[in-house]
């Protein structure tokens, strides 16, 4: 039969090509071949006489547990693989629409096989080591690549041996974050994101929907807890900045449950999520603590919750404390989504005499000779019934398609393919899948989170009357509430909290008018206690720059001049007299007003003017009596002016055109600045010693004599100094 042929897609049954190649691969002795390093299979067909390739996969799923009691779940799985493969095989997109045409494209075909993991390490290591190591042959069935395991702790030591040996192994359903470490799974890959990502949605949840900013997990301290707290920090930081988490380690000992519960009660937060497997005895106690089931802290769970399966008596510690709790679960989808259901559809249709009849050859033989060829429920309405029994069977069939697909993108023009070739392909592929759009991390091969559904279930309490003894009990009813998908929530349902209500808690306790008055008190006073000693510091250093500028502070009655004063110096912005103080000859360095120099100097009660004339000179000037009070010029005594300069707004003339008076701005704000500017050089000019320096010997910052203006400044030099000194 043509590979290609419409046969193989149509008729009751789905799964035609793979009995087709199995019996190709049964009777072709000598004519499938396989080069060395290579993990398909070459061979001509036979009826189209096309070289193609078998890229045979080995499933490791648990079918039994102990090998007793038959796994309805891995069943419902197997046949979930075996249809990926068929429609891999017949290029059929009506799930995948990456898939349609691929056997037009790819010459690629693909077999399938399981074993029985029965929940053992060391028993599924013995498995895929007796995979491995098959002789060469036609009808050997070497694989290609692995599916599975279920559990991490399959998939750990499994993965290290698959990997060494150059095989790819992809999970749908292994979350541990070990599985990450490439040093030791090589060729590792999940359709599924591992416990630390899978925090993310979790920490959206609480920040786009609650509006949370305060949460305490508690968590076991094993992979799969330690990750995911681990996990829930990282999301936090990198998408709610604003969020404390408090991370509580679940105690050892005795009081394990007590002691934690102590510490989580210390935190006073009021969302808890709970990363641990044991729920009862731990919620009972947070009960008892005040921590749970009082209609204030709300409780969290992740996939490890399996939920409150039992009836509980009204009012009861654990019907109070269940009442309201939520589950945060990786889901391969659900009926109402459109993949979904026709994906469902298509798993269903697989319910017929012929499919069940391979898929029943698929199954792994039991050891149990009570069981019989077939386990008990293949016959049951639920098997392969809607809503199928199997919380990642999509996923799984997704971890299929992907192998496919990176087969086939991954084989050489001339049929080679090695699984380091395979893997780095399967990191690069992305489609359309039952659960979302599935792509991967390129190094680890781990499913990126944001396309990945996951749901939020509310457990809600429903009374129940038990018709016998006519009492009431309490049960729970799971609600999905919200759906996460391509990065986001959305809201299908209500969620009902611990208090009965949809209505969002307080994630903290309010703050009490005792807790303000503590929390003023503790930020004021160390407030207040710094600004008293802020104010000590600046007290304390004023007193001593006043202690330090009252050392060349002088008395006006210290100062002795002639009558009338002697000008020995002028320059734009004041006058030098010569004085007397405590005996010593001493140079007076005087600073006008912006106001003096703008109309010349005027002594009180007289008509003495200053100003400038128009050969450079200074104007003798008259009092009242019409005597000269001796202003004479000095045009160079190795004595210079220090003064900052102050803004020239106009230049006027004197009246017969003789000289010109300068108008200085003399704002209120140009005096405090000369005074501001004349303090700070006498500060700088006391400590000042050199030979070529006026020594500068005190200042009066008032006036000394009735007839100078209070908003002079004067400065005093000994008169005596080298030559060049500078005034």
């Amino acid at each position: 039969m043509d590979p290609n042929s419409t046969e193989l897609r149509t008729g009751e049954s789905l799964l035609k090509s793979l009995a087709h190649y199995d019996n190709i691969r049964l009777n072709a002795t000598g004519r499938i071949t396989r080069e060395g390093g290579s993990n398909v299979d070459v061979f001509q067909d036979p009826d189209s006489e096309e070289e193609v390739l078998l890229c045979h996969l080995s499933g490791l799923f648990p079918f039994t547990k102990g090998a007793t009691l038959p796994l309805l779940s891995s069943h419902i799985n197997l046949a979930a693989v075996a249809l990926a493969a068929h429609q891999l095989n017949v290029g059929d997109g009506s799930i995948v629409p990456e898939v349609e045409g691929l056997n037009e494209r790819c010459n690629v075909r693909f077999t399938v096989e399981f074993v029985d993991t029965q929940l053992d390490t060391e028993y599924a290591l013995d498995q895929v080591v007796s995979l491995i190591g098959r002789e060469k042959g036609a009808a050997a069935r070497r694989p290609c690549a692995f599916l599975g395991g279920t559990l991490s702790a399959v998939s750990v030591p499994t993965s290290i041996v698959t990997g060494l040996f150059g095989y790819p192994q992809v999970s749908g359903s292994s979350t541990s974050a070990d599985l990450d470490d490439k040093s030791l799974h090589q060729l590792f890959g999940r359709t599924i994101p591992n416990d630390a990502d899978s925090a993310v949605p979790f920490i959206l949840y609480l920040r786009d929907i609650l509006h949370v900013t305060k949460l305490a997990v508690v968590y076991i301290n094993d992979p799969y807890g330690n990750a995911f707290a681990v996990g829930l920090q990282e999301a936090a930081r990198e998408y709610a900045p604003a969020m404390d988490i408090r991370s509580i380690p679940m105690r050892e000992g005795e009081h394990a449950e007590k002691n934690t519960i102590e510490a989580l009660k210390e935190t006073g937060y009021r969302y808890i999520f709970c990363a641990i497997y044991e729920h009862e005895k731990l919620l009972t106690e947070a009960y008892n603590m005040d921590v749970a089931g009082n209609g204030k802290h709300n409780w969290f769970f992740g996939d490890t919750f399996t939920g409150p399966t039992d009836l509980y008596e009204k009012e009861s510690p654990l019907s109070l404390a269940y009442r309201g709790v939520g589950k945060l679960s990786i889901t391969g989808g659900f009926l109402g989504m459109t993949a979904y259901d026709r994906f469902t559809e298509e798993m269903v249709k697989l319910k017929n005499p012929e499919d069940m009849q391979y898929l029943t050859s698929l199954f792994p033989e039991y050891e149990d000779p009570d069981l019989g060829r077939n386990p008990p429920f293949t016959d049951d309405k639920l098997f392969l019934s809607a809503p199928l029994e199997s919380n990642f069977v999509s996923l799984i069939y997704e971890a299929t398609i992907a192998l496919g697909l990176s087969a086939c993108s991954g084989v050489s023009s001339d049929g080679f393919l090695d699984g380091e070739t395979h893997f780095k392909h399967f990191t690069e592929t992305s489609f359309t899948g039952v659960s979302g759009h599935v792509s991967f991390d390129n190094i680890t091969g781990t499913r990126d989170v944001t396309g990945t559904t996951f749901r939020l279930t509310n457990f809600v309490p429903t009374d129940v009357v038990d018709d016998a003894t006519g009492e009431t009990a309490v049960g729970f009813t799971p609600h999905l509430t919200d759906v996460f998908q391509n990065g986001q929530w959305e809201e299908v349902g209500d969620f009902i909290f611990n208090d009965g209500t949809p209505n969002v808690p307080r994630d903290s306790p309010p703050i009490s008018v005792e807790e303000g008055l503590h929390w003023a008190q503790s930020i004021l006073v160390p407030v207040a206690v710094a600004l008293v000693a802020a104010i000590g510091i600046f007290l304390f250093f004023e007193r001593k720059r006043r202690q330090s500028d009252s050392f060349w502070y002088i008395k006006k009655e210290e100062l002795k001049f002639s009558d009338p004063p002697e000008v020995i110096g002028r320059g734009g912005f004041g006058l030098i007299l010569r004085a007397e103080y405590r005996g010593t000859d001493v140079a007076v360095k005087r600073i006008l007003s912006p106001r003096q120099r703008a109309r010349g100097w005027k002594q009180k009660g007289s008509t003495a003017t200053c100003f400038q004339t128009s050969d450079g000179s200074v104007a003798k000037t008259q009092n009242k009596g019409g005597q000269h009070l001796g202003l004479q010029t000095v045009r160079d005594r190795g004595f210079a002016q220090i003064v900052s300069p102050i803004r020239v707004l106009r230049r006027t003339s004197t009246p017969g055109g003789k000289g010109s008076i300068i108008t200085i701005g003399s704002s209120e704000t140009s005096r405090s600045k000369l005074r501001k500017n004349f303090i700070k050089e006498m500060r700088v000019l006391s400590k000042l010693r050199h030979s070529c320096i006026a020594t500068i010997m005190g200042k009066l910052a008032r006036s000394f004599v009735d007839s100078i203006e209070e908003s002079n400044l004067i400065s005093v030099f000994p008169i005596r100094c080298c030559a060049g000194a500078r005034l």
